[in-house]
């Protein structure tokens, strides 16, 4: 039987008034958005190959725990059947605080329930959206190095400055929707912003836009670490700067690939636990910043990875699903191994269907004596603990293995 790729998109704006108090997330307590700079998203991307289905939402929030992720895909099958979603956050620092731990003090959560409940609400109908107009498509892949736009502030030597570029294209041969991955926080933009804004994102995504006329989706890769912009300024000049710059390497990588049909589709995912022992993380359940439902009675937390498998008659290209901000050495090795396993072109999506923090390798993890004053392990204090690299490096291993 032959099948063919079908593609639907929908995007939905996600902005918050501001008639209420905004704790913008990702830096400091009590930061609250004065000012709207750009509008903030939820685009989403359905994909559907013979019986095999599943829809690819990016939102511009910090990150959504995997209960609010399970609940948008549940209404989603409520409308639609078995149409698995992936809800991947953009992991923005200037927008609503959507996790807890960004309030208007370090003891107040500084998530609005009502704008979350929304949320979870919109993020679902624009996937259905996206689902009512699926149309046929081909695919092109590219990828290109952008180097000196991002720099690993905790291991300099580590870096991974490769964008991913997929491009669906429609029946008259033009670009329907492209798919734009790349390892680096949304934090052009300072603490001392207070504007809401999607950072570079937004002019990545415009930019793309313009040049292919289509819609753009932005998703974060392996952006642990800690991937953030090289930027020498932090102002809204220097957030259009590298988004125009990602967005003209994306569009010449494009312009040099050929567009093919699908020949396959396939997607995995697995769920996994992993032991909760960071005392930070204990203490902000017990003071309410994060819902308790995160962590199971036995100092567990479940969370899920996912692997999606595109072949053309030209070439295959993995994309694996994490659920967390990777540091950059596990998503190399992660990259070689779906490389070994086939792939010309293989990506990693970050906080995808959950928020667990920073992912790393256990040979590095050192907890500090004062995780308030970590020094150089910050990142360990923002993790759920040691086990979280182990294991979810041997589920993706399974997934990539059996692919």
């Amino acid at each position: 039987m032959i099948h063919h790729l079908y593609a639907g998109y929908a995007q939905r704006s996600i902005t918050p008034p501001l008639t209420a108090p905004v704790y913008l997330a990702g830096f400091d307590a009590n930061r609250r958005a004065d000012a709207i700079h750009d509008d903030l998203w939820v685009r989403a991307l359905a994909l559907a190959w013979g019986e095999t289905r599943l829809v690819l939402a990016c939102v511009d929030v910090i990150g959504l725990g995997r209960p609010h992720c399970r609940e948008i895909e549940h209404r989603v099958y409520k409308k639609w059947g078995d149409w698995p979603v992936i809800v991947a956050c953009t992991h923005t620092h200037h927008g609503p605080d959507t996790l807890g731990l960004w309030g208007p003090s370090t003891t107040r959560s500084g998530v609005d329930l009502n704008y979350l409940n929304h949320l979870k609400k919109v993020i679902a109908d624009c996937c259905n959206d996206a689902i009512h107009v699926l149309s046929p498509v081909t695919l092109r892949a590219a990828t290109a190095q952008v180097p000196n736009v991002v720099k690993n502030y905790r291991n300099p030597h580590i870096i991974d400055a490769e964008l991913t570029c997929l491009q669906l294209v429609d029946r008259e041969d033009q670009p329907f929707a492209t798919l734009l991955i790349y390892p680096c926080h949304p934090e052009v933009l300072s603490r001392a912003n207070t504007a809401i804004t999607s950072d570079y994102a937004d002019s990545l995504r415009r930019r793309v836009e313009d040049g292919a006329g289509a819609p753009a989706i932005f998703c974060v890769g392996a952006l642990g670490g800690m991937l953030s912009p090289a930027a020498e300024e932090r102002t809204f000049v220097a957030s259009e700067s590298m988004g125009e710059t990602l967005a003209v390497a994306a569009l010449a990588a494009l312009a040099e690939t050929e567009a093919h049909p699908v020949t396959h589709l396939a997607f995995t995912r697995r769920e996994f636990t992993i032991p909760m022992t960071n005392p930070v993380f204990r203490m902000a359940v017990e003071n309410g910043l994060l819902p308790a439902a995160t962590f199971e009675p036995a100092g567990q937390v479940r969370t899920e990875a996912a692997l999606l498998r595109l072949h053309t008659a030209a070439e295959t290209t993995l994309i694996t699903t994490v659920p967390g901000e990777l540091l950059p050495r596990l998503g190399l090795t992660l990259k070689e191994q779906m490389r070994a396993a086939g792939a010309a072109t293989a990506a990693i999506i970050g906080l995808a269907n959950d928020e667990l923090g920073y992912i790393l390798p256990a040979d590095e993890f050192i907890f500090p004596t004062d995780p308030f004053d970590p020094g150089d392990h910050y990142e360990e204090t923002m993790s759920v603990g040691p086990e979280a690299g182990p294991r979810l490096m041997a589920v993706c291993a399974e997934m990539i293995q059996n692919t």
